[in-house]
């Protein structure tokens, strides 16, 4: 009975976010930390990069981090992205670490893009730190032709949900 409400559930929050897109993602945790669920108010600030005309040196913005089981679902309620990330079974012993990879890719013509995401939040009551790193590599005829590069120090306050 709780699986068939788990996937209602699902199903329910997959429909209501048709136009988001949904990733997909593994985090290096056998389980989520709960003191992330709840809505955070998240400033992004560019710590370093190799093109700074492509990438903002900062953003503000909403973030609501919920799940269930062994997915971590990850909203920003500003341009209504939506993150589905399936945990991995790799412990973290410290229960305060949000780590996860994320790997998109998509092909523009003869141009093939690929994106990769690195964050890494640590929990102290109700704010997170840490970093955010995203790679963007172009291809054409599978030969790279341009790598950019940026590094993110990331601070969360917690606005609602509860402390960890």
């Amino acid at each position: 009975m709780r699986k068939f409400l788990i996937a209602l559930i699902l199903l329910l929050f997959t429909i209501s976010c048709t136009q988001a897109e949904v990733l997909r993602a593994t985090v290096s945790k056998d389980e989520i930390p709960k003191g992330f669920f709840g809505t955070w108010h998240v400033t992004s600030k560019l710590s370093e990069t190799n093109n700074p005309e492509l990438f903002n040196t900062l953003s503000v913005d909403i973030w609501t981090l919920g799940g269930y089981g062994n997915t971590l679902i990850l909203e920003n309620v500003h341009t209504g992205a939506s993150s589905s990330i399936q945990v991995e079974s790799q412990k973290n012993l410290d229960g305060k670490t949000l780590k996860f990879q994320r790997v998109k890719s998509n092909t523009r013509g003869n141009i093939k893009i690929v994106q990769r995401e690195s964050p890494e939040f640590k929990l102290n009551g109700n704010i997170f730190t840490g970093y955010d790193t995203y790679v963007i590599e172009k291809y054409v005829n599978n030969k790279l032709i341009q790598k950019d590069v940026v590094k993110y120090k990331v601070v969360g306050q917690k606005i609602s949900g509860d402390v960890g």
